[in-house]
């Protein structure tokens, strides 16, 4: 009796953590994040590794059976920001921004239901979602 309430805690500590993962290990196929070699479904906080020693590990949001739910950001390998944004239901949300490589802000998108509904390219135009948000009535 005494062995099976120890195995019994142990397994709920185990089911209760959140697993972390690292992007560098998984695959993405029609917005569903899996492991290689099987698609098994993972849940759980997502993170970038960089092969460069000087740059620390970076959370970029989670996953829930396989599907990324809420704020995700994500970087180039040289450390510089990629992009930020959130996912719905695993479709992209609200207001996106993109950065080239060298960290400058290029692309402004507006998504509905996973849809882009607006465009703004930051090189030629000036992207400032406060404003932008003042025009747009945004339905979630």
């Amino acid at each position: 009796m005494r062995n099976l309430l120890i195995i019994n805690f142990f397994s709920v500590v185990i089911c209760s953590e959140v697993d972390k993962y690292f992007i560098n290990y998984l695959i993405e196929i029609e917005n569903k994040v899996t492991r290689p070699f099987g698609n098994e479904m993972v849940s759980g906080k997502i993170y970038r590794s960089f092969n460069d020693s000087r740059l620390s590990s970076q959370f970029l949001g989670e996953v829930i059976c396989s599907i990324k739910s809420g704020p995700w950001k994500d970087w180039w390998a040289n450390g510089k920001r990629k992009y930020k944004g959130e996912y719905v239901n695993g479709q992209k949300s609200g207001f996106w921004h993109e950065w080239d490589k060298n960290g400058i802000l290029y692309f402004e998108s507006l998504y509905l239901n996973g849809k882009v509904v607006q465009i703004r390219n930051c090189t030629s135009e000036v992207c400032d979602t406060l404003v932008a948000k003042n025009y747009v009535e945004l339905k979630f």
